[in-house]
């Protein structure tokens, strides 16, 4: 059996999909179906869930297993679950987590079987319209640390290390040392052999 799924933004009628996909194919191939229809940057995480009658995510299906092997998780694999495993009259609709960082995700929902076309080769993309979202996103002129123009940085405060710093050689110190005393404190005279004979002769 082929099937059909309707891909919308939750609570949103800007955009909308549909891939056909085999029963058989995995859902990694619909992974890339999506990434590839959308432009998407495919090296990026994403998951797909299952719904309780609730709209309470139940399971995932991962790209790749992170869980350990002391934990037991309700987590599947991408490329080893098939449409047809998950997909049934209790399972109907899923979310696809594309954008991790904001919680960003599309509706992805059973709407009816496919009656492929002896030219299609699945998974085939039936109709895409309306604005692509970004695949991650930013709220207002929020930038990362590393992005800041150089010039935006403050290092003002280096000036108090910088200027200044040899004031004390300026005038002669507390005891009437002038700058030459100051170069030559703790060295020894060239008239001695060695640092030994130096101090020997103290």
């Amino acid at each position: 059996m082929n099937y059909r799924f309707e891909i919308s933004l939750p609570n949103s009628s800007d955009f909308r999909c549909e891939i056909a996909m085999g029963g058989k194919q995995t859902f990694q191939q619909f992974h890339d179906k999506i990434i590839e229809v959308l432009g998407y940057d495919g090296s990026q995480m994403a998951s797909f869930y299952t719904l309780d009658r609730m709209g309470n995510r139940v399971k995932e299906i991962a790209l790749m297993d992170m869980s350990t092997e002391d934990e037991e998780t309700d987590t599947l694999v991408m490329d080893v679950t098939e449409i047809q495993e998950i997909v049934n009259a209790n399972c109907i609709e899923l979310e696809y987590v594309f954008d991790f960082f904001n919680n960003r995700y599309f509706r992805v929902e059973y709407a009816g079987e496919y009656i492929a076309d002896s030219a299609d080769v699945l998974p085939v993309c039936i109709y895409c319209d309306g604005d692509i979202p970004e695949q991650m996103e930013f709220e207002g002129d929020e930038k990362w640390g590393f992005d800041k123009p150089e010039e935006e940085y403050d290092d003002s405060f280096m000036e108090e290390f910088s200027n200044d710093s040899d004031d004390y050689r300026d005038e002669d110190d507390e005891f009437g040392r002038d700058d030459d005393e100051f170069e030559d404190e703790g060295r020894y005279d060239d008239r001695y052999e060695s640092i030994d004979d130096y101090i020997d002769k103290l």
